[in-house]
């Protein structure tokens, strides 16, 4: 009867100390109650992701596209699916040339207009106030005038939520 209470004990002490490593472990690697460890793992992907392509647009884009050749080439895509993603790859370089051939003054007008139709969003969807939406607008118009148009710009845009870039 002993032995059984000693088997027992052993036993029982065996499954908590197993118990606690393991919900220990399982919490490492997992989200937290509201999402922010994969949400942030995400966030800083799409920064690094943004940065890459702000530097050099074509070639981030053409880098993209034999990413895709490689991948057709090991089976991981398909031809179908390999030509649609170049055919958009392709659509969006042709974009981007076409905007580099405007003159400076319509490169910022596109561009002012785009950020206001971003900035319009936000505030119709509640994310940010229509004061903070003006306010976005007029520091960026600031920036934006000072852009030689030389480079992709390099505006401060630290102060808008970044999960929303794309």
């Amino acid at each position: 009867m002993k032995k059984i209470k000693i088997l027992f004990t052993i036993a029982f002490i065996i499954s908590i100390l197993s118990s606690s490593v393991f919900a220990v472990e399982s919490n490492i690697g997992s989200k937290s109650q509201d999402g922010e460890n994969g949400q942030h793992k995400e966030e800083i992907k799409d920064k690094e992701k943004c940065q890459k392509c702000r530097k050099d647009p074509l070639k981030y884009l053409e880098d993209k596209k034999q990413s895709i050749e490689k991948d057709l080439k090991e089976g991981r895509i398909s031809k179908e699916e390999a030509d649609e993603k170049i055919k958009e790859i392709d659509q969006r370089i042709q974009k981007i040339k076409e905007f580099n051939s405007l003159p400076l003054s319509e490169k910022k007008a596109k561009i002012y207009s785009r950020f206001q139709k971003h900035i319009d969003k936000k505030v119709s969807d509640g994310i940010i106030t229509n004061e903070e939406g003006q306010k976005l607008l007029t520091e960026f118009k600031k920036e934006l005038d000072q852009w030689d148009g030389k480079d992709f710009p390099k505006f401060n845009m630290d102060k808008m939520d970044h999960k929303k870039h794309g």
